[in-house]
Parts: C-alpha cells; sequence; structure tokens
C-alpha cells in the first residue's frame, strides 16, 4: 500500500507553519508514507504571503514553494503533489485538490473567498474541493456546526488530527448524509506530526490528475490514528 498524506503546511507560505519544504518531505519519508498533498493556506486564510504583492506574484510564492518540496522530494522518493487551503468566511475552510500550480493565477476573481466561485473554478479544471475539519471548535469560528454548502462541495476531511473524535464523528455522519467522499489529514505545521493521517492505496499515485480519480472512485482507505 502506497500512504499519502492530504493536509500539509510550510513555513513559506502559512504563517503557522515552522516547516521548511525540505525538512517536511523528510518527516513524511521518515513516517514511511510515498507522498504528500501540499495544502497551504491561500489568500483568506492564514498566509505568510505579502496580501500586497499583485496577484500574479502572490500565486508565484505558492508555486515556489511547492517547487521546493516537490525538487526536495524527489530527491529522497518521495511524491509532492500541489494543493491549497482556502478559507470561504466564517472561519472555515476548504481543501483544494488536482489542479495545476499555475491556476489561481488566471483567476484573480478568487480573492473574493466566495466558495461558489472557487468550487466552479476549481471543478472546471478537473480539481475537487474538500472542506477542511468540519465542525471544528476554535475562537476563530464563530458557528462551527453551521454547514457549507454541499453542493459546492466534492468530499469532507472527516479524520482530522486537529480535531476531537467527536468531531471527526460528525464529520463521517455528514459525508454520509450527502454521499460525500472521505479524506483524512495530519494538517501538519511542523516537523513531528506529517505521516499520521492520510489515504493509502494498492496503486502509486503519479499526479494531481491521478489523485482526483483515487478519491472520486473510492480507490483508497482512510489512515487515521485518534489514540
Amino acid at each position: 500500500m502506497y500512504l499519502y498524506e492530504m493536509h500539509q503546511h510550510t513555513s513559506g507560505c502559512s504563517a503557522c507553519a515552522v516547516v521548511t519544504p525540505q525538512e517536511m518531505v523528510k518527516a513524511v519519508k521518515e513516517s514511511g508514507f510515498a507522498g504528500v498533498v501540499l495544502t497551504n493556506h491561500f489568500y483568506n486564510g492564514n498566509s505568510a504571503v505579502d496580501r500586497n504583492l499583485p496577484w500574479e506574484d502572490f500565486c508565484k510564492r505558492y508555486q515556489d514553494e511547492y517547487l521546493l518540496a516537490k525538487e526536495a522530494g524527489e530527491k529522497i522518493g518521495v511524491d509532492v503533489f500541489y494543493g491549497l487551503e482556502e478559507g470561504v468566511g466564517g472561519g472555515k475552510e476548504v481543501l483544494i485538490y488536482g489542479i495545476e500550480p499555475d491556476l489561481m493565477a488566471k483567476h484573480p476573481e478568487l480573492i473574493s473567498g466566495d466558495i461558489s466561485t472557487i468550487s466552479r473554478v476549481v471543478r472546471d479544471a478537473g480539481g475537487v474541493i474538500v472542506q477542511a475539519h468540519p465542525f471544528r471548535e476554535k475562537f476563530y469560528i464563530p458557528n462551527p456546526n453551521e454547514l457549507l454548502p454541499p453542493q459546492c462541495l466534492d468530499g469532507y476531511e472527516v479524520y482530522n488530527k486537529g480535531n476531537t473524535k467527536e468531531e471527526n464523528a460528525k464529520a463521517v455522519a455528514l459525508a454520509k448524509q450527502f454521499g460525500k467522499f472521505m479524506t483524512a489529514g495530519s494538517d501538519c505545521h511542523n516537523d513531528r506530526s506529517s505521516g499520521r493521517f492520510g489515504i493509502a492505496c494498492k496503486n502509486k499515485i503519479k499526479t494531481e490528475k491521478d489523485l482526483v480519480q483515487v478519491l472520486k472512485n473510492g480507490d483508497y482507505e482512510l489512515i487515521y490514528n485518534e489514540d
């Protein structure tokens, strides 16, 4: 089985992260994972990138961070895939999978953080939208039980290392209610907890598009440890 970390941050783009791309892929490798999706906080999240930059330059910082991780991964046998985590209002966030690194720069309307716009742009490009850590109770999320529009989502992150067992259980029930696929992720911001949550696949994932097909077809098992 090939194991993949689905929710990872690095310090060049996520203000809350303390791990470099090189340190991150090393930790993923040491955890026995084959690959990782780099999902740094984007424009409407806890970004470490200057929002005063021109839109294309802002987006390029994310491409550059991804390329650093990808290069480091290639040296030690870890596949790195491009993704993002974006805020959509009310402290809630979505994970974006299956897009090319240059997609966001072509769509400055994404500055709005509107989930309908994000969903349209990502889906038109062949990607998928997953709600990150549903029902998380934190000071920055005033209404954790308020649902995002399910028609804008393809899946739910039902096991997040930073959520409680109760929050994760509610997310599982939500995914079943709306018939969406489920993911798991460490939501890692350092080099100590990478590779705890994710997905396991019989076949190696080679591209972002492969990842989308795996998720849509359900050709994976969830990896998590809530103890």
